[in-house]
């Protein structure tokens, strides 16, 4: 049955070439609400059959800096914008009043934002609530890493207070440290680089002890929907992304939710979110490492599981009522492609077997291929092969200039 009701405006994707914006391209999609997406130009996200190129080319490399005078110029009296980044969120949410009016979305305010966006404001809202999180010491910008105690550095690492922004300087999540003042220096590199690092205490545990608690909030206040995963596996080890996932009941988690309503009702949030909790085993504290506050990697596995949140936002921004779901699918599992390497590595270490990674996969939920969507998987594939083809050919080439020379 359709999402969208006759006459209701499409909606507007601000993607990028990543599964993310593929699962909200499948999910609107499938539940029949006309959409258009930019960012997805001549990747493997424009296979899919429900994708639509923006009714205008943006001109330029799309930004949120920039947003603001492509949708003013845009043919179309009205679309409801689905950011899928942080930064695509921020703008959206510095629109003029004028233009959010005429492209409605469903987002906490602007501070709200900030504050979950800067993770060093965001651990200070979690201590000011007395929300339980790992430990954190934050310098700021120009400050002097010489006057921290040398106990914060023990059992620590470096998280960027600006995720996305520090990956794509230096692909990673964080940075271990092995003293002081290695440490020291890696906060210099950051900082050489704009980009500002925090201490946060690294809690121990397996994979098994992180849960994502996902869920909607309406423009009333209300939560209208949970959905809870817990990690199985991840690549690489400690700083990765999950590559298999569970779904599990909301009970396991009761006092991570609890934990989070609260943090919710302060910022007076509206939209998805997903929360990332690890399981302490020290206290038995379900620690709460940050929450998105946009869409992520696994948003269509909730879908999969009976959790629309991409049509949540999209019937929320228009004003429509927002049906609560109060159950979904639990025990289904989804993996993406990293898991090999995830499993070699256990396999290697002796901590599963191969009938068990089998197992695991027999059944489970692929983010990427699709039965009634299958071009984008094979697109990525063929992607996939030229990058091994082109750096196995250039290895040979290195190989024979190499023997030339000699």
């Amino acid at each position: 049955m359709s999402d969208a009701a006759a006459g209701d405006p499409p909606a507007l994707i601000l993607g990028g070439p990543w599964v993310w914006p593929l699962s909200m391209i499948r999910s609107l999609g499938r539940h029949g609400v006309p959409l258009f997406s930019t960012g997805t130009a001549a990747s493997f996200v424009a296979a899919s059959r429900w994708h639509r190129a923006a009714p205008r080319a943006w001109g330029e490399d799309p930004t949120p800096e920039t947003l603001a005078p492509y949708l003013a110029a845009l043919p179309v009296g009205r679309m409801v914008v689905i950011p899928s980044t942080d930064e695509w969120a921020l703008g959206v949410a510095r629109l003029p009043r004028e233009l959010a009016a005429r492209f409605p979305s469903s987002l906490p305010p602007l501070d709200s934002l900030e504050i979950l966006t800067d993770k060093g404001r965001f651990a200070a809202t979690l201590a000011e609530l007395g929300v339980p999180h790992p430990r954190t010491v934050c310098v700021g910008p120009g400050g002097d890493w010489s006057r921290i105690p040398d106990e914060a550095f023990a059992n620590a690492f470096l998280k960027p207070r600006n995720s996305q922004a520090f990956r794509r300087r230096f692909g990673l999540k964080a940075l271990r440290f092995g003293s002081r003042a290695e440490a020291t220096a890696l906060a210099d590199d950051a900082r050489e680089a704009s980009l500002e690092v925090m201490l946060q205490e690294y809690v121990p545990g397996p994979p098994t002890g992180h849960y994502m608690v996902e869920g909607f909030v309406d423009r009333a206040g209300r939560v209208r929907a949970r959905f809870v995963r817990q990690r199985l596996r991840m690549f690489p080890p400690d700083f990765g992304d999950s590559t298999c996932m569970v779904g599990v009941p909301v009970d396991r988690v009761r006092r991570a939710v609890e934990h989070l309503d609260r943090l919710l009702a302060h910022l007076s949030y509206r939209g998805v979110f997903e929360a990332e909790f690890k399981h302490d085993e020290r206290d038995g504290e379900f620690k709460l490492l940050e929450v998105n506050a946009r869409p992520w990697g696994f948003i269509g596995f909730a879908d999969a599981c009976g959790v629309d949140f991409c049509g949540m936002a999209y019937r929320d921004a228009l004003g429509h009522t927002v049906e609560a779901v109060t159950t979904y699918q639990v025990g289904r599992r989804c993996v993406v492609g990293a898991d090999r390497f995830a499993c070699w590595r256990e396999l290697r270490a002796g901590r599963l077997t191969p009938w068990a990674s089998l197992r695991s996969w027999l059944g489970a939920r692929q983010l990427l291929f699709a039965w009634d969507d299958p071009l984008p998987g094979f697109a990525r594939l063929l992607l996939h092969l030229w990058i091994v083809a082109r750096r196995a050919l250039a290895r040979i080439a290195g190989r024979t200039g190499q023997t030339s020379q000699e």
